[in-house]
C-alpha cells in the first residue's frame, strides 16, 4: 500500500492511496474521543478510482486504517518527555 497526494481541510483528509495496483481515493474524518488523548482517524468514504466502486475488504479498510492513525503510547511519551527536560 503507498500512500499520496494528502489534502487536508480542517478535520477532513482526502488521501490517493495504490493498493494490489489499483488507484484508491479515501475521504477520512479526524475524531477525537473522550478521555483518549490523540484522537484517530475514522474512514468516512472511499472509491477505486479506476472502476467508481467500493471494492476493498473490512480487512483492506481495517489495514488502511491502522496506516494512518498513530499508535502512541501518550502516557509513555509524555513520561519520557518530562525525564528528558528533567535530566537537562
Amino acid at each position: 500500500m503507498e500512500l499520496s497526494n494528502f489534502i487536508l481541510h480542517k478535520d477532513i483528509l482526502l488521501i490517493h492511496a495504490d493498493i494490489n495496483g489499483n488507484d484508491y481515493i479515501f475521504t477520512v474524518k479526524w475524531k477525537t474521543i473522550e478521555n483518549k488523548k490523540g484522537g484517530e482517524w475514522e474512514l468516512k468514504s472511499y472509491l477505486n478510482n479506476s472502476n467508481g466502486k467500493k471494492d476493498l475488504s473490512e480487512r483492506q479498510l481495517q489495514q488502511f486504517i491502522d496506516r494512518i492513525n498513530p499508535q502512541w503510547d501518550w502516557e509513555k511519551d509524555q513520561e519520557q518527555i518530562m525525564k528528558a527536560i528533567k535530566n537537562d
